[in-house]
């Protein structure tokens, strides 16, 4: 070839590839506004999609995955696929469970964020821990390894501090029935999950705004409900003023699908930092003493464990009793939602996230850059 035609023709490959860059890193990143946008990709077999959670809203599916009252699937910051059971709609709010933890764990990184609480190594949280439980740090609440003597149990027949807490001696002041418990562990050594745990974190941050005579209330719905758009979302308090964060959200499926798109954008929302980016990617690293599954309220796949629910490995999720799951897939650019009455025996919510993994394998990687 002439090498006065190459000189051109390399400059013309050279022109192209930068605007091809250029387009990849401007490329739109949609932001749900009151509607979500809608339409599913093309690489779907929209067919096997069907079939496959045809299953999870009939009879047949009962034994294994108990009831599905809601799934939700965004990818690419588009509803790709939306399904409810009778009597339910879009619009329909739906308890959030253990869920609810995942929100107080935004709520500490918004409170970092702003210098309300100094970092997650504070410790003396309250002037009447003055034993043991002064030790306790912001970390040993994010990451349930308090040491607090609290049984997480949900069978009546038993001793179930859980219980108590919620609709028992503890229910009008959750947070502080939790936090009398005795230490039984050194705090920060053992993972224990405990919803007790979360709603004294929950305190931390209700006293800390006190101090600056904010309201809580008020800081949730202006820092995080109305930021991203919760409109059809309600929070729970107890008689204390405590909001009731270890369990108590009540939303519907699209307002659960914002708050997981909130952590799948890193934190941004349009052109605002929600929640700081560093504490969203801290997040999808594993905390020392939990197994290797758990931090800052949110669970992470261990790929040692049933090979990872057949769900990708960068996946990380909201869970709650009953089978409540936000799950959040940066490699898939998906956030799916699954609300559903699974009560049948303790190895179902396996059973229903691996289900999960079945129905996320349909669609294509799409990572944003």
């Amino acid at each position: 070839m002439n090498r006065k035609l190459l000189i051109p023709l390399f400059s013309l490959i050279i022109i192209s590839f930068l605007i091809f860059i250029i387009y990849l890193n401007d490329k739109k990143v949609n932001w749900p506004k009151e509607i979500w946008d809608e339409g599913i990709p093309i690489e779907v077999d929209l067919r096997e999609l069907n079939k496959r959670t045809d299953h999870a809203f009939s009879l047949n599916s009962n034994d294994e995955l108990g009831i599905t009252n809601a799934l939700l699937i965004v990818q690419d910051g588009r509803v790709v696929f939306e399904r409810y059971n009778n009597g339910i709609n879009k619009n329909t709010k739906l308890v959030s469970w253990s869920m609810a933890k995942s929100f107080t764990g935004a709520i500490t990184g918004i409170m970092i964020k702003k210098g309300y609480i100094s970092s997650i190594h504070e410790k003396n949280l309250f002037p009447d821990w003055k034993d043991s439980r002064s030790e306790i740090t912001i970390d040993h609440l994010l990451n349930m390894k308090s040491g607090l003597k609290f049984s997480e149990e949900y069978d009546t027949s038993g001793n179930s501090d859980t219980l108590e807490m919620l609709f028992g001696e503890g229910k009008f002041d959750q947070a502080s029935f939790a936090a009398s418990f005795p230490i039984k562990n050194k705090p920060g050594s053992v993972f224990s999950y405990s919803t007790g745990t979360t709603n004294i974190l929950s305190k931390v941050i209700k006293d800390r705004l006190e101090e600056r005579k904010i309201d809580y209330y008020d800081f949730l719905q202006e820092n995080l409900l109305e930021r991203i758009g919760l409109n059809n979302t309600t929070l729970e308090f107890d008689k204390s003023g405590n909001f009731i964060g270890g369990s108590s959200v009540y939303a519907s499926a699209r307002d659960y699908a914002r708050f997981g798109y909130l952590y799948l954008r890193d934190g941004l929302w349009e052109d605002e930092q929600v929640i700081p980016k560093e504490w969203i990617k801290a997040t999808q690293i594993p905390k020392s003493n939990t197994g290797g599954i758990y931090k800052n309220k949110f669970w992470l796949i261990d790929s040692r464990f049933e090979e990872g629910y057949g769900l990708p490995e960068d996946t990380y999720y909201c869970a709650g009793f009953g089978g409540q799951y936000i799950l959040i897939i940066p490699s898939k650019d998906i956030v799916l939602v699954r609300l559903g009455e699974t009560y049948r025996d303790t190895s179902s919510g396996n059973k229903v996230l691996n289900y999960l993994g079945e129905i996320v394998e349909l669609f294509p990687d799409m990572k944003m850059n």
